[in-house]
């Protein structure tokens, strides 16, 4: 399995070495780290998709001139200060590792030694917190202009790719608000009100469904990316044919800041519930070749307890395969089904290092660190208490 280690970046002091399952969750408060940590994983992961498809000599030499940091830094938008000379990045991927020593030496990229036989074809989506943009804002292709390719410009053509895709004829229903269907006609976003018959410029609709919908639709679209043909330049075409291991995707990789933004608690679940199956349906795709995972940040414990439901019902599912349980098939939610061990999470603490959240005996999520609010209100009603009834 794949693994990242971090240290001395940005507010991350030491991650430890961190496994990269179908689903990793990143625990943590405001500017602990958590979008850090994603997108420092996030771009190895895209060099690593670079090399295994770029045959191309001219490419980016990530290895020389800095290239590995500048790039990092120019696309997720770092700022300079966030790398020291006691920075260190150790990636040890599926098929290449990637050391970064510093923020002055170039990073030490090394392909295994099954690179060339199995290496294979990802598709990345990063959808940042900011992605409400493309509804709030009007006109957005003429407002945000970029002089180099960044992480929200790029997530801005990557919704240009596959909006086309849900026409008048092919709506999606979102699962948040299932009254709701998504459609994009002649370039611009609507969403149909199913409840009245009425539709609505995405412009007009609510912060939540503005939030939502660009994660709804680019799972849905992206996942089934798997088994078909790549997104490759005509000169890239040029020097392969269909049936090689770069022509086609073989999985598909979700990263997602805080998916409950402007949610209600049963939405919140709404949209867990459909990354988690569209992931899993990834996985199942008899084309894949690949592990699919996502990768989410999140603040909220409903999200967590979701996924806590999710990895109980997986418990019950498979002691139910050993000894028939009356009621588990029609209670088990099949579609999101997916082992317990492929679960993940962290909390980052206030000292910028990692802690496992897992309790792999249960197994479950602990919510200890997200639900201090409780055990304060607590506190304060029974002193509240105290001074009223003596």
């Amino acid at each position: 399995m794949a693994t990242i280690h971090i240290k001395n970046v940005g507010p991350l002091k030491d991650t430890g070495e961190i496994a990269l399952n179908r689903l990793l969750l990143i625990i943590g408060k405001q500017s602990s780290g958590k979008s850090t940590f994603m997108k420092v994983l996030c771009h190895c992961r895209w060099v690593e998709k670079t090399l295994m498809v770029d045959d191309d000599s001219s490419a980016k030499d990530y290895g020389k001139d800095q290239e590995f940091l500048k790039s990092l830094m120019t696309f997720h938008r770092f700022n300079p200060d966030f790398f020291s000379s006691d920075s260190y990045i150790k990636y040890d991927g599926d098929y290449i590792t990637i050391e970064q020593n510093g923020d002055e030496d170039d990073a030490v990229i090394t392909r295994k030694s099954y690179f060339e036989e199995r290496r294979y074809n990802t598709k990345l989506c990063f959808i940042p917190s900011e992605r409400n943009l493309i509804s709030a804002v009007k006109n957005l292709d003429k407002t945000y202009k970029a002089t180099d390719l960044d992480v929200l410009l790029n997530y801005l053509l990557e919704w240009d790719e596959v909006k086309d895709y849900y026409g008048t004829k092919n709506a999606l229903r979102l699962s948040v608000a299932r009254n709701i269907q998504y459609y994009n006609d002649g370039g611009a976003d609507f969403i149909y009100l199913s409840q009245n018959g009425k539709k609505l410029p995405v412009f007009y609709a609510s912060s939540g469904v503005q939030s939502a919908m660009p994660i709804e639709v680019m799972i849905d679209r992206y996942s089934a990316f798997v088994g078909e043909r790549a997104s490759l330049s005509k000169h890239d075409w040029k020097q392969i044919s269909d049936d090689t291991i770069k022509a086609n995707y073989q999985s598909v990789q979700f990263y997602i800041e805080e998916p409950e933004q402007n949610l209600y608690p049963m939405s919140q679940k709404d949209l867990v519930l459909n990354v988690v199956k569209h992931m899993v349906s990834a996985n199942r795709n008899e084309k894949a070749r690949h592990e699919s995972m996502v990768v989410m940040t999140t603040h909220s414990p409903y999200i967590l307890s979701v996924l806590n439901e999710l990895m109980a019902e997986a418990k019950l599912y498979i002691k139910h395969t050993e000894k028939y349980i009356e009621g588990v098939d029609d209670f088990v939610n099949y579609d999101c089904f997916m082992k317990p061990e492929y679960y993940s999470a962290y909390y980052i603490n206030d000292n910028g290092t990692f802690e496992n959240l897992i309790d792999s005996e249960l197994p479950m999520i602990s919510g200890i660190e997200l639900d201090g609010v409780s055990d304060w209100v607590e506190e304060r009603i029974s002193k509240v208490n105290k001074f009223i009834y003596g």
